[in-house]
């Protein structure tokens, strides 16, 4: 079933809703917004292993739209402030065929068509001129320490939590020890596409990172206990945040 109104517009399972009125110098741009990186919570525990990538992987599906909203939410307020003019439409989906293409979205063929032709449709209603999308990027582990050196190792991807239960961890201020951290990381890749045709006009890589170890934490005889489960979820929003952001406001300047 397909319902158009300005005000809103469903194309099941695709869903766009405008946010902003267009006005000023970006006033003919259309800016919608769709993140392809909130389905899954990565974990990767780093298992130690010499030029060989041994690490232990699992991923943990997410239903809530949660990691998706904060993606959206980055990228609308990076379009925002680099086309102050442009309306913006945020385009919400939890289609798994969708989060399976991926970067394969961007290339026509038996596997993505009908795909790429819903999305340019519910565009086209949308009267979309531009599409911001965000989706997972696998690269290597490298996480910034206070010093300025960098631990991790292996490959890592989209949103998730990465364990080290070995590392010698040191507070340069204190001196004070402690075995072991996670990071909660966003590694994603922002692009920015022409919505009739989805030609790619510019990408970006972004990434961000948060450490916790048991440093400074008394009552905690391990990383994992020196944050409360809600604190590890605003951890998780606050790097997804900062990866898109960055990554979407230098290729929303440049478009």
């Amino acid at each position: 079933m397909i319902g158009f109104t300005r005000r809103s517009l469903l194309l099941s399972p695709l869903a766009a809703l405008p946010i902003a009125a267009a006005q000023g110098a970006d006033a003919t741009r259309v800016v919608a917004v769709l993140s392809l990186i909130g389905d899954e919570l990565n974990t990767v525990v780093r298992r130690q292993a010499t030029n060989v990538d041994r690490n232990e992987r699992n991923s943990l599906p997410v239903e809530a739209p949660s990691f998706d909203g904060a993606a959206l939410a980055a990228g609308d307020r990076a379009v925002a402030e680099a086309m102050p003019g442009a309306e913006r439409l945020r385009v919400a989906i939890r289609d798994k065929r969708l989060f399976a293409l991926q970067e394969g979205l961007l290339e026509p063929g038996a596997a993505s068509d009908g795909m790429r032709e819903a999305l340019k449709a519910l565009l086209a209603k949308a009267q979309a001129t531009h599409l911001l999308l965000v989706t997972k990027r696998r690269d290597e582990a490298r996480f910034k320490l206070a010093h300025g050196d960098s631990t991790g190792g292996g490959r890592i991807n989209g949103v998730g939590i990465y364990f080290d239960t070995t590392a010698d961890m040191v507070d340069v201020k204190t001196g004070e020890t402690a075995v072991g951290y996670f990071a909660c990381y966003a590694y994603v890749r922002v692009w920015l596409l022409e919505a009739a045709s989805l030609r790619v006009l510019a990408s970006r890589n972004g990434s961000d990172h948060l450490m916790t170890t048991a440093l400074g934490h008394k009552s905690a005889t391990a990383a994992w206990d020196a944050r409360s489960p809600q604190e590890k979820m605003h951890d998780l929003v606050q790097v997804i945040d900062k990866a898109v952001y960055g990554a979407a406001r230098e290729i929303a300047k440049a478009g």
